[in-house]
């Protein structure tokens, strides 16, 4: 049985929901497979070119057979090129040999979806056709935003027919999660559309580690005390007022980045007496002396940064609203918080009935 992960939009909590499922159901004996036909975030890990979101699957699903197998399709600048020449590009030899490969090890084959239904298309790949092609059911995973998000579940809903066997809502505000089991639900079920669970905003899918912040922002690391690469930041605060305006946002808000120019030495001081996990310091200036040392005091990372404030919060925005799973505590808390919120028991009755 197959069972394609799909999406309206990117970031919706594909990866999220494969991990979690897998993790899940082999804990209950069940086979799981997993292939992602088609990748869009090319990395070299031993000399061989992967998909990085499958290459992190295939590892924490402990899966057989080498990274590459997993995603048989990278997307590289050379792939695109190709296929703008009209070169015959043979891609879905490769994708049929690794789906039958990981079916054939596999009691349920979850296949990666990318990031809407059209994705792919340009390249021969159409998703849909690939389900069709591969006789695959269908588990659609989006971010609940109102209206927009009824339209696309029900474009997608006509799109996939019989194949579709339900929907799960992902990163569900505190305030509507009720609306979405009762009326949301309610709307769909009168349409012959399963909503399978309402995954609820949390903090800790939220954060992203100071070591994965650095990397994204281009950060010199000024100061990285033991274990503070690691540890998680929740929210982010901009210090660009006075000191004691400041202090009263500082001390309301845990496990936090202050975001301030590297020449506010009254702002970064006003952070380190709070519960801040990262100092970034833009404008390309280091921290003096007594910064550094009051930092490896309370164990806070120092990053900085050459672009000015407003570029750096502006980074800092987006990568929040793209986190990837990758650090331990994620990988817990995701599967936990997928566990209490979707219907895995019931999605795992209907892959093996047909739906």
């Amino acid at each position: 049985m197959k069972l394609y992960v799909a999406s309206t939009s990117g970031y919706a909590g594909k990866t999220l929901l494969v991990l979690s499922l897998g993790k899940i159901w082999a804990e209950r004996g069940v086979r799981v497979g997993y292939v992602k036909p088609l990748g869009k975030i090319p990395i070299v890990e031993g000399g061989r070119l992967v998909d990085e979101d499958a290459a992190f699957l295939a590892r924490e699903l402990a899966l057989e057979g080498p990274p590459e197998a997993v995603c048989p399709v990278v997307i590289t600048q050379d792939l695109v090129v190709a296929a703008y020449r009209g070169e015959d590009l043979r891609l879905r030899g490769r994708i049929s040999t690794a789906v039958h490969d990981a079916e054939a090890r596999s009691e349920v084959l979850l296949v990666g979806g990318t990031a809407n239904l059209r994705d792919g298309i340009f390249l021969g790949l159409s998703p849909l056709e690939l389900i069709v092609n591969y006789d695959c059911r269908v588990v659609l995973v989006d971010r609940f935003e109102g209206e927009t998000s009824m339209d696309q579940v029900l474009w997608a809903a006509a799109a996939l027919g019989p194949r579709l066997l339900g929907v799960v809502f992902n990163r569900v505000s505190p305030g509507q999660e009720a609306f979405v089991r009762g009326p949301v639900a309610g709307f769909f079920g009168a349409r012959g559309i399963r909503v399978l669970g309402a995954v609820p905003e949390d903090p800790v899918l939220n954060s992203v580690s100071v070591g994965a912040l650095a990397a994204s922002l281009s950060a010199s690391v000024a100061c990285a005390p033991e274990s503070a690469m690691g540890a998680m930041i929740e929210r982010f605060c901009v210090g660009a007022m006075d000191v004691e305006h400041a202090l009263r946002i500082f001390r309301g808000i845990p496990g936090k980045a202050v975001v301030t120019g590297g020449y506010r030495t009254d702002i970064q001081l006003a952070a380190l007496e709070t519960d801040t996990v990262c100092l970034v310091l833009t404008g390309g200036v280091s921290p003096n002396e007594i910064i550094l040392s009051r930092a490896r005091e309370k164990g806070t990372a120092i990053l900085t940064v050459a672009e000015d404030t407003m570029t750096t919060v502006e980074r800092f925005e987006r990568l929040l609203g793209r986190m990837r799973i990758r650090e331990p505590e994620k990988v817990r808390r995701g599967v936990d918080v997928v566990r209490a919120s979707v219907d895995t028991e019931g999605l795992l009755s209907l892959c093996r009935n047909g739906g």
